[in-house]
């Protein structure tokens, strides 16, 4: 045991020299995390309120025999109706305006002989602004709509109030932190498994390949220590930086969110509550509870344990730094897209057997937890799988640093 905890005091006290291990360990983590979690979320909720102000333009054909119409559009904010000497759907298609409307010639004798009228949209489905329009002339014409129909009521002598028979009344039963943990489940996890991964790594190759490269592994096989200790120091100090990455982030991200108190608050338009009765507003609280970081720090040192060991098994295959970093870089894609494919997939319900899978477990793992879902069978299969995998990689690991062929390769 002495002899392991000597190799792992000299390993790490060698990495830590080492500028590259320093800001993939420490630095970056710290800073990056914050930023990237903290940064996305205030950009979706600038995004938003920009998307507000946005004044879109809209065109509408044959405006002059339906006045009433037109006064709805115009009357939504942000909305300015103009005129244009294009073909519409060129005017359309050229970005010239964002939406066009087409209004039947009609569309009066249509509403004096109660009879349904059709008004044609034109729209870009890739532009944003045409998006936002079309939900303002959307509204305009339910409100619209709401009128003529009104009028026709009282025409025939009918109480306008059968227009409401059914009200629909909204009650979330998702909390904001729910909604929040469901917002931090789509980043959080695939960059804890990134730094589970990126934190050891410059390390894994200086203890290995770098060692190699300097001829000071010969030595120090040449001393009297088991291989076996070699390789769990070595192990423990790629373990180590890896593990001291993956707190970093957590605590920087912990604090930023919880100093900073960051939410997110959506308005839900006026007309839209009305139709809803009230239904109120939108909001996500970004905060982590305790009992969930605890639960993320415990997964996250056994899926840092299988990295190390990985990453150990990679590397001693090399020859020089140079070569292990090519051997890594298709091996972190092999990890990583399976993980990134998983956490893509909307409304995902993940079947049991995924939670054995490393990695993949550990994403939608916190996923859950995030959202204050805690299932223990999934928990207990995810850290069994974690740990077998980590004991299988050690060995592994220690297979390979007792074949000297593959140690000193040619």
């Amino acid at each position: 045991m002495r002899n392991i905890f000597i190799i792992w005091r000299k390993e790490l006290k060698d990495a830590l020299r080492d500028k590259r291990t320093l800001m993939a360990m420490i630095v970056m983590p710290m800073v990056l995390m914050p930023l990237i979690i903290i940064g996305m979320f205030k950009l979706i909720d600038y995004q938003m309120q920009q998307a507000e102000k946005q004044v879109v333009k809209v065109a509408v054909e044959n405006k002059k025999n339906d006045s009433d119409l037109v006064e709805f559009i115009s009357s939504q904010e942000n909305l300015e109706i103009v005129n244009i000497s294009l073909d519409l759907e060129a005017a359309v298609k050229e970005k010239a305006v964002d939406l066009a409307i087409i209004v039947p010639e009609d569309i009066e004798d249509r509403i004096k002989k109660q009879e349904v009228i059709k008004i044609e949209v034109i729209e870009h489905s890739l532009n944003d602004r045409s998006d936002i329009a079309l939900g303002k002339v959307n509204q305009a014409v339910t409100a619209y709509n709401k009128q003529v129909l009104e009028s026709r009521f009282k025409d025939q002598g009918i109480s306008g109030n059968i227009l409401s028979g059914v009200v629909i009344e909204k009650r979330d039963v998702a909390t904001k932190e729910e909604i929040g943990g469901f917002g931090l489940g789509f980043l959080l996890p695939l960059l804890i498994v990134m730094w589970a991964n990126v934190g050891g790594q410059y390390i894994a190759i200086d203890v290995s390949a770098g060692e190699k490269e300097r001829k000071t592994l010969e030595s120090l096989l040449l001393t009297p220590v088991k291989r076996l200790e070699i390789v769990f120091g070595k192990f423990l100090a790629v373990s180590t930086s890896a593990l001291t990455s993956v707190v970093i982030s957590l605590v920087s991200i912990y604090i930023a969110i919880n100093q900073f108190g960051f939410k997110i608050e959506e308005n839900i338009d006026k007309s839209v509550q009305n139709t809803a009765s009230g239904a109120g507003g939108f909001a996500m609280d970004f905060s982590i509870e305790p009992a969930a970081l605890l639960v993320i720090f415990a997964v996250s040192i056994l899926l840092v344990l299988v990295f190390s060991a990985i990453l150990l098994s990679i590397s001693i295959f090399a020859k020089s730094y140079k070569e292990a970093q090519n051997y890594l870089g298709p091996s972190y894609m092999i990890i990583i897209l399976p993980v990134v494919i998983v956490n893509s997939i909307p409304n995902f319900k993940p079947p049991l057997a995924l939670f054995a899978v490393p990695a993949v477990n550990t994403i939608l793992l916190f996923k859950e937890i995030l959202v204050g879902a805690y299932d223990w069978g999934h928990i207990a299969i995810t850290v069994g799988s974690l740990a077998i995998s980590a004991l299988l990689a050690i060995w592994t690991a220690t297979k390979i640093y007792s074949n000297e062929k593959v140690l000193f390769r040619v």
